[in-house]
């Protein structure tokens, strides 16, 4: 008889199992189609205007706002991929899994990486309208 537990490889198993794939498949089961102008009216709201501004990617409002309609202009093109566009360091993409924007740059005077997601999703935008 061996003194090795048969259940020694569940010692190592994390305590909450973090299974990814599930968690997309949940996402993709209850996944909204958003129409175009859901789309239009919550990338050009004032909360994600506000937000963007708060950002400090080391590139204009004006010019974020640019990138926003860019990708405005790409989602409505394949809602079903997400979209990013960059200008130098700073990159604002949207997950359209979750409908939620995030930005991505590098801290000034650091050299480390920001990567946010936006607080105000396409759901709270939704859900604010009704």
């Amino acid at each position: 008889m061996s003194n090795i537990d048969a259940h020694f490889h569940q010692l190592f198993q994390p305590k909450t199992p973090a299974n990814k794939l599930d968690e997309k498949t949940a996402l993709l089961t209850n996944r909204r189609t958003p129409t175009d102008e859901q789309i239009r009216d919550w990338l050009q709201s004032p909360e994600i205007k506000q937000w963007l501004n708060k950002q400090m990617m080391g590139i204009t409002n004006t010019l974020k706002i640019e990138m926003v309609n860019t990708i405005i202009k790409n989602i409505l093109d394949k809602p079903d991929k997400d979209c990013r566009v960059q200008y130098s360091g700073a990159v604002i993409g949207i997950d359209v899994l979750r409908w939620q924007l995030w930005a991505s740059y590098k801290l000034p005077y650091a050299s480390g990486l920001k990567a946010p997601d936006c607080p105000y999703t396409l759901k709270k935008h939704l859900e604010q309208r009704d």
